[in-house]
């Protein structure tokens, strides 16, 4: 093949190839949610999540806020699949979930980043859990809805 020709070809390969990176990309269901978390069992303590795909779209990064919770708890909360109502499995692993601690003011503040994505095809939702040593009472629940 003449050099000019197979410099051609090369560059229509990686044309090709760059193409069709930007259009799987461009495929991908890249999903945010948010959900409203209200208190249960009484508790005034209420609050918002949001999550949104890391930039590389291989990964979730979530953000809560609580107010009118008790001054000085710590929450453990997590995305959990599922709903309020029907509850579910951890995502990402409970470890990557830093617990929340209350201000003086009842209000805090988490942020969490998980090594999996969201599936578009699945529900989730945020709980917020009494303490370490009570995970099974929960404080606050929210189910994620997509933006």
């Amino acid at each position: 093949m003449p050099r000019r020709t197979t410099f051609r070809w090369m560059a229509l390969s990686a044309a090709l190839v760059g193409n069709s990176a930007v259009l799987f990309a461009l495929a991908r269901p890249i999903t945010d949610y948010v959900a409203t978390l209200a208190g249960k069992d009484g508790r005034k303590v209420h609050g918002t999540a949001t999550v949104t795909p890391t930039k590389d779209g291989a990964g979730t990064e979530v953000s809560v806020t609580l107010a009118d919770d008790t001054p000085g708890a710590t929450r453990p909360w997590h995305i959990h699949t599922g709903s309020c109502e029907k509850g579910g499995g951890v995502v990402g692993g409970g470890r990557a979930y830093a617990p929340i601690v209350i201000s003086d003011k009842g209000q805090g503040a988490g942020k969490a980043t998980l090594a999996v994505a969201l599936a578009d095809t699945t529900t989730y939702y945020v709980n917020i859990h009494d303490a370490a040593q009570a995970m099974g009472i929960i404080v606050a629940c929210g189910d994620l809805k997509k933006k």
